[in-house]
């Protein structure tokens, strides 16, 4: 690994980056506009998480998944981000030192919740079919799942990044997003691994249970009278079947391109829709994580009820105040 400072002067003269000043700037400035408002939201969210821990983590597992989401997503921004907002700021990085953590924190940091999403898509199709079966192995079917998912991706990530040793003439590309990427990529069994089961099969679950969800629901709803208890169990689990709808969309929103340029460079063009992932693709997680928390909302209602109560005091508030002051 190369540990020299390059020059500044030089890496700009030589400039190599495939994404120009002006997109950089927008993208940059789209990054920060969106991102100081969505941390708000998030300590807003983590507040009322702790504040209500009775009614939404102790008495529901439901909300397990989705606050390791939260926590994940809320890492991205305050961890993740400023290594990208440096490298949109300068067009470059500064030092191949931080390649290697920033590599591995990137994928770690934006594989976690896509692998909880896949986790989640599963939950909810157990908690809203077979949720007797679910509650009656809740150890097997859900803390177990969801620590190995945690693990499994932090694990992976620095198995391939951290302890995968590079060529000895290897250099990180200072030009481009994340260093150019990690070094496993030239080792085809770990990059067909990876390629298969950590990129492309996590959407593909996701796909499936979402569809199975839908599906079910529009049978329930043309099939099943009124007086059956199915509808009514439709009905209790509304706002969770949403939430996940709506979070599992901004994830498949953000990784299927990924698998459909990955399958159109290896089998039409190696340098397939290059362009479109170095402008969009690359910073493309950040804005869904940047909804994360208003998504999450779909499935709070506590949290909601809360909002509007403090709007109503406040209303009130504003409503003595003004005639004393007229």
């Amino acid at each position: 690994m190369n540990n020299q400072i390059y020059n500044t002067t030089s890496i700009v003269d030589d400039m190599s980056s495939r994404i120009s000043l002006k997109q950089r700037m927008i993208t940059l400035s789209l990054l920060g506009t969106f991102a100081i408002p969505s941390l708000i939201c998030f300590l807003i969210v983590f507040y009322y998480f702790i504040r209500l821990r009775k009614t939404l983590l102790f008495d529901r597992i439901n909300h397990h998944v989705i606050l390791c989401i939260l926590i994940s997503d809320f890492l991205i921004i305050t961890t993740e981000l400023p290594f990208t907002l440096q490298f949109l700021s300068l067009g470059y990085i500064q030092t191949s030192n931080i390649c290697q953590f920033w590599i591995f924190w990137n994928y770690t940091s934006e594989a976690l919740p896509l692998f909880l999403t896949m986790y989640a898509s599963i939950e909810r199709y157990l908690l809203v079919f077979h949720k007797h079966f679910m509650m009656k192995y809740k150890k097997l079917l859900h803390y177990i799942p969801m620590t190995i998912v945690c693990l499994y991706t932090i694990g992976i990530n620095a198995y391939l990044v951290l302890l995968i040793p590079c060529q000895t003439n290897h250099q990180y590309d200072l030009n481009v997003f994340v260093c150019g990427g990690a070094c496993y990529f030239s080792n085809f069994i770990l990059n067909i691994y990876d390629t298969i089961i950590d990129v492309m099969l996590p959407p593909f679950i996701i796909l499936i249970f979402n569809l199975l969800i839908i599906f079910r629901v529009i049978i329930h709803k043309q099939h099943i009278l009124p007086t059956v208890v199915v509808p009514n169990i439709l009905k209790k689990n509304r706002r969770m079947i949403l939430q996940l709808l709506a979070i599992s969309f901004l994830s498949l929103a953000t990784w299927i391109p990924w698998v459909v340029i990955i399958l159109g460079q290896d089998f039409y063009d190696p340098s397939f829709a290059q362009q479109f992932i170095d402008v969009i693709i690359h910073y493309l997680p950040y804005f869904t994580t940047f909804a994360s928390p208003l998504l999450a909302l779909i499935g709070l209602p506590e949290i909601r009820a809360k909002f509007k109560k403090v709007n109503r005091q406040q209303t009130i508030a504003l409503n003595t105040i003004s005639p004393a002051n007229v």
